[in-house]
């Protein structure tokens, strides 16, 4: 059965999480979708989300998928997503 599972990761702009999603064995099928080996990423700009003063923006991708897939994907896809406190 096919999971769809939508994250945003803000800090991470579209053309970066792009990059990420490549690096971890996808391959580009249009401007904003990248298909891996059991799964699917479509990407588009978050909504931005403000934090005090500060404004933030980000991407966010909806995956499709079979869930163990996609599960071993996040995981990977997690340590590139990760950033640090200030």
């Amino acid at each position: 059965m096919t999971a769809r599972v939508e994250h945003d990761y803000y800090g991470v702009p579209v053309w970066l999480m792009k990059e990420y999603l490549l690096q971890l064995g996808g391959r580009p099928v249009g401007d904003n979708q990248v298909e891996g080996d059991g799964w699917r990423a479509t990407l588009r700009a978050a909504e931005r989300r403000s934090i005090g003063s500060l404004r933030v923006g980000g991407a966010t991708v909806i995956f499709e998928g079979e869930q163990a897939t996609l599960d071993a994907l996040f995981e990977r896809l997690h340590w590139k997503t990760l950033r640090g406190g200030g």
